[in-house]
């Protein structure tokens, strides 16, 4: 406990009960008002042993709470790189040609899975069906082919070359097969038919086997595992920049019970497939950089300082994360109207940052407005007056100081009578 006026160390207690504090704080019965952090226990005692005191919440520990909660949700929302796009650059006219011919030779080079996997993208995208033929030089019949085709029948499209080469391997086999069946029924003896043919007599008992079949019982079948059922779902959600633990998040909720690593297996595999595609965002024909990638941690920083000091981001950067990433312009937004609340003691403003906050539905957040309104009235109070918790945290240095040079060794009686000392004497050894 830190007396305001004198800005001395009064006393020190050794607990955190209720009970505890309530019978230390009636020893102090002059209290008039009480700066503290948000502990609802600190709360409580207070409000028991000096039911007219006036209790203020820190403003440090207030926002520094909002900005984590905000920190916490940025984390698991966006990638460690942002992207962005970069300013457009109007061509002229000659570069369109040569961008539409350069363009139309690159796609011709294509396979139909390629671009099936390419369309896929661009839908995700929110492009429309005649944007994306034009995009790829493609067919509006070819394109409706493709999409409303079954996955077994793209499949069999796509794989062509490699059902024509499994074709040939069954009918070689297949007429090893006959081969033997025939040299069976003229009284080979299976010994001599393995011997003939070159096969292990094992194999001739199975050839022989009326329901024994040249194709493997397994080809064409493709084991169904957890995350079949969702995955347009989740290449949906890839696509708008979702993270793998956002993505378990959302499919978990609709029955998903397998493991996150392989949503991000999956993820991985995906944008190795759609690299190319990937790589042509950030870049037009020309080779010339569309998009440029923005780091995470500045826009955290962001939260807690004003953006003439951080050198990695302009405000021109930040307008254009504010306009692909709204989320994350609302957030920070939402942090600098409640500083503001805060430093101009403008506490008109507080009911309506409440209810704008809460109707965001964002978990952390809702989770810190929970908390204020708990301790509404400290809250309001720490609004309205000077007060700070500055002198406790400056006192619980000078504590550490002291503690450090007795090297730790001390019960919690010894640094109480030191610390109470040196406060009397106004100086430290």
């Amino acid at each position: 406990m830190i007396d305001i006026s004198t800005h001395k160390i009064v006393d020190m207690i050794n607990s955190r009960d209720y009970v505890d504090v309530v019978e230390w704080l009636k020893t102090f019965p002059n209290i008039k008002t009480v700066s503290r952090d948000g502990s609802i226990s600190y709360r409580n005692a207070i409000k028991e042993a000096h039911p007219d005191a006036i209790q203020v919440s820190d403003r440090f520990h207030l926002l520094k709470n909002l900005t984590q909660y905000c920190k916490d949700y940025i984390m698991k929302t966006l990638n460690q790189k942002v992207s962005v796009p970069l300013p457009s650059i109007p061509m002229k006219n000659a570069d369109k040609t040569d961008t539409m011919k350069n363009s139309a030779i690159i796609n011709k080079k294509l396979t139909l899975k390629e671009k099936y996997e390419r369309i896929n993208l661009l839908l995700i995208k929110g492009y429309k069906k005649s944007y994306i033929c034009k995009k790829l030089n493609l067919d509006l019949r070819t394109f409706d082919k493709l999409i409303n085709m079954t996955d077994k029948e793209r499949e069999k499209l796509f794989q062509t070359k490699m059902m024509k080469k499994h074709e040939e391997t069954v009918a070689r086999k297949q007429e090893k097969i006959n081969k033997v069946r025939e040299m069976f029924k003229h009284g080979y003896s299976k010994a001599a038919i393995a011997r003939e043919i070159g096969i292990d007599k094992r194999t001739v008992n199975k050839y022989l086997d009326p329901n024994y079949s040249a194709v493997h019982a397994s080809y064409g079948v493709k084991k169904p595992g957890k995350l079949s059922t969702f995955i347009d779902e989740i290449n949906c959600y890839i696509g708008q920049g979702y993270t793998s633990a956002n993505i378990d998040e959302i499919i978990r909720k609709k029955g998903y019970n397998g493991s996150i690593s392989s949503i991000r297996h999956y993820i991985s595999e995906w944008k190795h497939r759609c690299k190319k595609e990937y790589d042509k965002d950030k870049s037009n024909d020309n080779g010339d950089k569309i998009s440029e990638q923005i780091e995470r941690e500045n826009l955290i920083k962001l939260l807690y300082k004003p953006i003439e000091e951080i050198k990695m981001i302009t405000q021109e950067q930040l307008n254009r994360v504010f306009n692909e990433y709204l989320f994350y312009a609302i957030i920070y937004h939402l942090v600098n109207e409640f500083r503001e609340i805060l430093l101009e003691k403008n506490i008109s403003k507080l009911e309506e940052w409440i209810d704008k906050a809460d109707s965001l539905k964002i978990h952390e957040i809702e989770s810190f407005v929970k908390g204020l309104l708990k301790d509404i009235d400290a809250v309001r109070n720490a609004i309205i007056y000077d007060f700070n918790n500055g002198l406790a945290e400056g006192s619980v240095n000078k504590l550490k100081v002291i503690k450090r040079i007795m090297y730790g060794r001390c019960s919690f009686d010894t640094l109480r009578a030191k610390v109470l000392l040196f406060e009397h004497m106004h100086k430290i050894n």
